[in-house]
């Protein structure tokens, strides 16, 4: 895939972030240039960010995205540190995808609170939440139309937050700390097959079929894209069986809760499995989940 212009990826990226969040993020934004991975140190530490202050719950995530991944991490930055530089600087830019990812799917769970309070209050929904609701209908795979309680108890199901420790661990895993092929030409953190374009595996399994890997304009929009199809294919029922349950008891929706459900993920099965809960404990990345994303305008920072 031939990578876009700066400029293009800049913008591109923007408005494809705004887009899909739609009114969940805050309405001001500013872009931030970054010159290298050095610079990206110090503008983390500049600001006071710290990665152990977010797990303990002393500092909140910012709210930042990367609107690329550059090449360069793949192919000269990544090779040359040390693992543990590399897995900070991951981390550092991983998280907040997360968190922001999180923030949209709350916002858009708000409003179909309110607009099944006003529907089952006998209210007729404006023209505007008509079209909101039938489109989350089609995007979360359910038939629109029979707003009936069947529906409203799925979809409220659906669309929900997946838990942070989980979104890192496989983005860990799936994307190599970044440096896949995929994540460096379509920022694929998530290796999501698509039988309508993408990346091409270099060896392609002929008894799959014409597939390839899903590549994204945006970070942020593989994390959206993963979060979807946890949140409505069917291979995850019990995913988000197992997260409805514990808020049924009014327990926290935790990644070591929900991981052992993703046995379909991977053909590796249990391995798999073993392999994300490794990563989530190795990096101590349960605490994220108890984590909060703090207010303000979002942050969209370009890495040359």
């Amino acid at each position: 895939m031939k990578r876009m212009s700066m400029l293009k990826r800049l913008v591109c990226g923007a408005i494809a972030s705004a887009l899909l969040l739609g009114t969940a993020v805050p309405l001001r934004a500013e872009t931030i240039t970054i010159r290298n991975f050095d610079d990206f140190a110090s503008f983390f530490k500049r600001n006071g960010y710290s990665i152990p202050e977010w797990k303990s719950g002393t500092q909140e995530v910012p709210p930042y995205a990367i609107l690329d991944i550059p090449e360069e991490w793949r192919k000269k930055v990544a090779p040359d540190m040390p693992v543990a530089e590399k897995k900070r600087t991951f981390f550092r830019l991983s998280i907040p995808l997360a968190f922001v990812a999180n923030h949209g799917l709350r916002e858009d769970r708000k409003k179909l609170t309110s607009v099944e309070k006003d529907h089952t209050a006998g209210q007729t929904l404006s023209s505007h939440d008509q079209k909101w609701l039938a489109e989350q209908a089609e995007e979360y795979g359910l038939a629109g139309g029979q707003y009936d309680a069947a529906f409203w108890r799925e979809i409220k199901k659906r669309m929900d937050i997946v838990p942070p420790s989980l979104i890192v661990a496989q983005m860990v895993d799936e994307s190599g700390w970044g440096t896949s092929r995929f994540a460096a030409e379509g920022n694929a953190l998530f290796g999501q097959w698509s039988y309508k374009g993408g990346i091409k595996p270099k060896e392609q399994r002929k008894s799959k079929g014409n597939y390839s890997v899903a590549a994204f304009k945006t970070p942020l929009d593989s994390v959206r894209a993963y979060m979807l199809n946890l949140n409505s294919h069917d291979s995850y029922a019990g995913f988000r069986d197992r997260r409805a349950a514990l808020r049924a008891d009014g327990k926290a929706v935790t990644g070591p809760d929900l991981v052992g459900t993703l046995i379909k993920y991977s053909e590796r099965g249990e391995a798999y499995v073993r392999n994300i809960e490794g990563i989530m404990s190795s990096n101590n990345l349960s605490p994220l989940d108890q984590a909060k994303l703090a207010d303000g305008k979002i942050m969209y920072l370009v890495l040359k």
